[in-house]
């Protein structure tokens, strides 16, 4: 038997720094006509800033997945990029929910779909190998069958183009579950959806959220729901999801439906919830992957629409109050051991009269969270975001190190410049942007580094600075001359 020791300072207690989040943004271009409901959005390994939304067109045929992105830190966004644009003749076709996950400068957004005329719904999946430039999209049904009632969407992507995905929804005739399936080949096909172990009084289970550790093993956390009540279970798997174990979680966290899980580091996790729906935000952490919990922690009694992100040490809470009308958030920088008071978002509220539905991402040595004013208004997406760093001693991608760059050789050049990989980066292709973001050359190692200053189509591009990237290594400029 695991046991769990956490001296629980679960405390109102001042921090280091406080939060500041700026001004919203807005990402789209195109504002929503129609039932919007919560963007999401991630942060890339360079801290880019990536949004996707839906908008169906009622009436304007334009019903769609749209996605934005930021390469200056939510100052400037592009024009939006359609991700998936269903058949115009279809004007009341429903996007529901795209979820964003990105791996490697890879982009996968999933999301369902439901066409006019039809009761059901099917979960599509898409994917760009160019930070979202463009996409491919794969136009097989990964629930496949007749899909209804779905509910969350979570993955992870890993090396070798592996993608874990679980999903709520009723396959056919069944009740609804939890599904989890498997892909091999960077999203192009799936297999099929396979149920997540469940109890026989459940009669809906909500908002699925997937978590990979370290050594391969699974971790799925479910809302179960009955006319008993609502709680919470954990399945683990470590042969890639063939077998579940089950544990039911009401015995130590007590009642919760729509949960988060996130990765902490080594062994830990960190679980935020809804204790029922309308009531009490909750918070538990776990430093044996989910074996044992420490005693839950209420963040706020009663919130309207919220939204949780954790990374490391960092642990990040934001909600709207019913009664104030007003954004709050509250912050761990010791992976939930002591909390920030209660602070408003923003000074000043932007939104007036309106409610926000989130989806918050913590990454590198940022925060930030995507936003939709009042789903349903006439309104567009926003991003809002701050600087966090982090104490945790970090190998990532935004931090360089000795050796590990990219280079360009010459640079100012005319004629042409030749990059430069290290050890273990050598088959990574180099992606040069422009400096409004915009890819404009791809280079294969296998076909050569050397780049002439022209684009895609071999066109010679204008004089100026330009931006390489390779994987995650820290990006390089390199300038073009007359």
């Amino acid at each position: 038997m695991h046991r769990l020791l956490v001296i629980s300072l679960f405390l109102a207690a001042p921090l280091s720094a406080q939060l500041s989040f700026d001004d919203p943004v807005l990402c789209a271009n195109q504002t929503s006509e129609w039932w919007a409901l919560t963007p999401t959005g991630q942060i890339g390994p360079r801290n880019e800033l990536y949004a996707a939304w839906t908008h169906t067109g009622f009436g304007s045929q334009d019903g769609g997945i749209y996605f934005a992105r930021s390469l200056d830190t939510n100052r400037t966004w592009s024009s939006d990029i359609t991700i998936h644009y269903w058949d115009p003749t279809w004007i009341h076709a429903v996007y529901q929910s795209p979820v964003l996950q990105e791996y490697q400068d890879t982009l996968y957004c999933l999301y369902w779909l439901k066409p006019e005329g039809s009761e059901d719904k099917h979960l599509y999946a898409s994917r760009s190998d160019d930070q979202g430039a463009s996409w491919n999209i794969f136009e097989s049904s990964i629930s496949g069958g007749v899909s209804g009632s779905p509910d969350g969407v979570s993955l992870v992507a890993l090396p070798g183009r592996i993608v874990h995905l679980v999903f709520a929804s009723r396959i056919g005739m069944a009740r609804p579950r939890s599904y989890h399936c498997r892909s091999t080949n960077g999203g192009l096909t799936f297999t099929s959806p396979a149920p997540l172990p469940g109890d026989p009084a459940t009669t809906g289970v909500s908002r699925p959220s997937l978590v990979v550790a370290p050594g391969g093993e699974l971790l799925v956390v479910n809302g179960h729901t009955s006319q008993a009540g609502s709680w919470l279970v954990l399945n683990r798997s470590t042969d890639n999801g063939a077998t579940w174990d089950t544990a039911h979680l009401r015995g130590r966290l007590g009642d919760g439906s729509s949960p988060s899980l996130y990765h902490g580091g080594p062994g830990r996790l960190y679980l935020l919830w809804q204790a029922s729906p309308g009531t009490a935000i909750r918070f538990s952490r776990s430093d044996d992957l989910g074996r044992t919990w420490s005693s839950p922690l209420t963040l706020q009694n009663a919130t309207w629409s919220y939204c949780f992100a954790a990374s490391d040490d960092r642990v990040l809470a934001i909600w709207w109050d019913p009664d104030l009308w007003e954004g709050f958030y509250r912050y761990s920088t010791d992976g939930g051991e002591a909390w920030s008071p209660s602070s408003r978002i923003w000074a000043t509220n932007p939104f007036p009269g309106d409610w926000l539905g989130f989806r918050a991402e913590v990454r590198n040595d940022l925060a930030a969270f995507w936003m939709h004013p009042e789903p349903g208004s006439v309104e567009g997406t926003y991003c809002s975001r701050t600087d966090w760093p982090t104490g945790v001693a970090e190998t990532g991608p935004a931090r360089e190190r000795p050796g590990q760059t990219l280079a360009a050789t010459p640079s100012p050049f005319r004629s042409s410049t030749t990059f430069r990989l290290p050890e273990g980066h050598r088959s990574a292709p180099v992606l040069v942007h422009d400096a409004a973001g915009r890819l404009v050359r791809r280079l294969d190692p296998a076909a050569g580094l050397t780049w002439d200053g022209a684009d895609r189509h071999g066109r010679r591009l204008p004089p100026g600075v330009y931006l390489a990237r390779a994987g995650e290594l820290p990006s390089a400029r390199v300038v073009l001359s007359e």
